[in-house]
């Protein structure tokens, strides 16, 4: 198991909760485009973000402090 720091531990907080910003971005954006073109790229920009939250709270839930 990987142990984290406290310090990477609340970088990895402050990265997630930018991800998550970004996210409810697309989210926004994809309910106001209308372009399926931009629309495919915006949703694609979502799903990567999607699975960058996914593995970064993976690794901070299965961390544990130094």
């Amino acid at each position: 198991m990987t142990q984290f720091s406290t310090r990477e531990l609340l970088y990895l907080d402050d990265t997630t909760k930018l991800l998550d910003s970004i996210e409810k971005t697309c989210q926004h954006a994809l309910s106001e485009i209308t372009d399926p073109q931009i629309k495919g790229i915006i949703s694609a920009m979502s799903s990567q973000h999607k699975q960058w939250m996914q593995s970064t709270t993976s690794l901070v839930t299965k961390s544990t402090l130094q």
